[in-house]
């Protein structure tokens, strides 16, 4: 299996109103492309002892352990995969349950939507996803050491993404009162609102202040990324510490 193509989604979309935050992705299921998971030999038994608790996943039946018994009568590897990113994500602490795989015009090629909290972590839990699965298509397991450290490393995403005190109870009172609210990359500031009605805060400091406009502006590669998410054309370069950086 393969990843085409990867985008990471913060507001209303074409997958879901109620839930912003969304990794799509595009998978090449390769040579699985005309595999169901039932004529895959032992590939039941492996997933389940590497991944028990996805015996919790409802999925079309409706019921606790609706996932697993689709995949014992047969479902496509884009499926599957869906299921384990949500799943390593929710061992990690983060609380996610939403997904959705399409089949796309070419043939073996699905779109894979996955929930996600902290944009980096799901990302992350989508690719660990595919290498867990294909592991378990080709060996029968997925060994216990790389599962830890990919949880250990999705904790750690986790936490680098968590919010401030302050941040943190703006965006519980933003939830409280319906205003959508996201992160933005790169620039330690969140947005509340959309379109013409945005407004950027960072800690206690709104956009209502010039002190935001003034502390990016100063930080060189903070602005290129900000300018670059909108569009704008930057010129490439990277902050480098030694001559051997250099390429």
């Amino acid at each position: 299996m393969k990843i085409l193509h990867t985008q990471t989604l913060r507001g209303p979309n074409y997958w879901s109103i109620r839930r912003p935050k969304l990794i799509v992705i595009r998978l090449d299921l390769e040579d699985l492309a005309d595999s169901p998971s039932d004529t895959l030999s032992g590939f039941y038994d492996g997933l389940v002892q590497v991944l028990p608790s996805l015996g919790e996943h409802y999925c079309s039946p409706g019921c606790p352990g609706g996932f697993l018994s689709r995949v014992r009568e047969g479902t496509m590897m884009g499926h599957i995969v869906e299921h384990v990113a949500l799943e390593l994500q929710v061992l990690s602490g983060m609380s996610v349950g939403f997904g959705r795989t399409r089949e796309t015009s070419t043939p073996g090629v699905y779109q894979v939507v996955v929930e996600y909290q902290a944009a980096a972590a799901g990302r992350y839990a989508i690719r660990a996803a595919v290498r867990l699965c294909q592991s378990v298509v080709e060996t029968g397991t997925y060994p216990e050491h790389e599962l830890q450290t990919d949880l250990a490393d999705l904790k750690e995403l986790r936490a680098e993404a968590a919010l401030g005190a302050t941040t943190d109870a703006l965006a519980s009172e933003a939830e409280a009162r319906g205003i959508p609210w996201m992160e933005l990359e790169n620039c330690d500031l969140f947005q509340l609102g959309y379109g013409k009605y945005q407004k950027r805060v960072q800690a206690a400091l709104t956009s209502f202040s010039n002190v935001l406009g003034v502390e990016l502006a100063c930080d060189k590669e903070r602005t290129k990324a900000v300018l670059e998410s909108m569009g704008a054309p930057v010129p490439l370069g990277e902050l480098i510490y030694s001559f051997d950086e250099l390429k």
